[in-house]
């Protein structure tokens, strides 16, 4: 009798801790939103939708990118503000919305207000050439194009978007001390047009967004704004080598309001770091050059990495003189 009742024990002991346990683990009952802040077929959105899909069929509730573009990435921020932080919606980000925070285009404190929740992507940017204006003017690398600018100033024109914006960002950073001439469009797709016409010279852009491009022969690689010169392009210098300092590339990760519950982003997280380990994800990596960099990473990693990018940005921006926000202001 005392061995059955010590069994007895021992069994509804295990259900408890199952029943815990149970309570704790967060269940999606119904559809979750992930906002991208720019439009349909760009490089954000493009990262976004295959990784939806695959967290769809781990959640087994729909999973559906909602686009709200403008401002700069700001609409979406303040729209994801504006909902309930219960857990299903999310936002995707990047470094572009730290810029915007720290020039006070937001409402709120966008560092204080939401979380890092888990990287998708880390891209890297590249500086790419017109091939016609390459041929004109005869240089084949990017340190024979700044020989050729500092021996005819202002003879090369870059394409710009914006100088506040991230791209713009590591574009002045590998090009400084150099009289380029700056060339503003207002679209990416008016740009690239450009640069392929050999309209301008060179422009900065992610290696997912131009490598159609790149294949037809239309514009070339110059400078790989990285650590190390990338597989994909083991010809073309990289910033490092060339003592440039210039190594900002879009992270592209999700966002939570502040005030989600823990147990929905740890379920969030937990899904995103198993379909990224998916044949048709690591394959995406492959296709869209975002193999060469850490991909996924959990919320205290991803969470130190903006921190250091916040850092970053806030020393240039002031240095701009665009800066509102001082988060480290002593």
């Amino acid at each position: 009798m005392k061995k059955f009742l010590c069994a007895m024990l021992a069994v509804l002991l295990v259900l408890c801790c199952v029943s815990f346990a149970s309570a704790d683990e967060w269940k999606f009952e119904r559809k979750v939103t992930i906002v991208c802040p720019w439009g349909v077929g760009g490089g954000a959105d493009s990262t976004l939708r295959p990784m939806a899909t695959l967290v769809k069929n781990i959640l087994g509730q729909e999973v559906e990118v909602v686009n709200v573009t403008g401002g700069n990435g700001v609409t979406a921020v303040e729209y994801v503000y504006k909902q309930p932080a219960d857990g299903y919606t999310f936002m995707l980000g990047t470094q572009s919305l730290f810029m915007q925070d720290i020039q006070g285009t937001t409402s709120m404190n966008f560092k204080e207000e939401f979380i890092p929740v888990a990287r998708l992507v880390h891209a890297i940017n590249v500086i790419t050439a017109s091939k016609k204006a390459m041929d004109k003017k005869g240089y084949k690398t990017f340190s024979e194009m700044v020989k050729y600018v500092k021996e005819n100033p202002f003879e090369v024109s870059v394409g710009m978007l914006t100088s506040t914006g991230l791209d713009g960002a590591s574009l002045k950073q590998a090009l400084e001390g150099l009289d380029i001439l700056d060339v503003s469009y207002p679209s990416g797709s008016e740009m690239n047009s450009a640069l392929v016409g050999g309209h301008i010279d060179i422009m900065v852009t992610g290696t997912d967004e131009i490598e159609g491009l790149i294949a037809a022969g239309d514009i070339v690689p110059l400078l790989a704004l990285c650590e190390k010169r990338m597989n994909r392009y083991p010809d073309v210098e990289c910033s490092v080598e060339l003592g440039i300092n210039s190594v900002l590339g879009p992270a592209r990760g999700i966002f939570a309001k502040k005030g989600t519950p823990q147990e929905a982003i740890d379920a969030l997280v937990a899904a995103i770091e198993k379909a990224s380990k998916d044949p048709s994800w690591q394959a995406f990596l492959v296709q869209g050059c975002y193999d060469e960099r850490p991909g996924f990473a959990g919320p205290a990693e991803y969470a130190a990495d903006c921190e250091n990018d916040y850092k970053l940005l806030s020393d240039y921006l002031k240095a701009e003189g665009v800066m509102k926000k001082d988060y480290y202001a002593k």
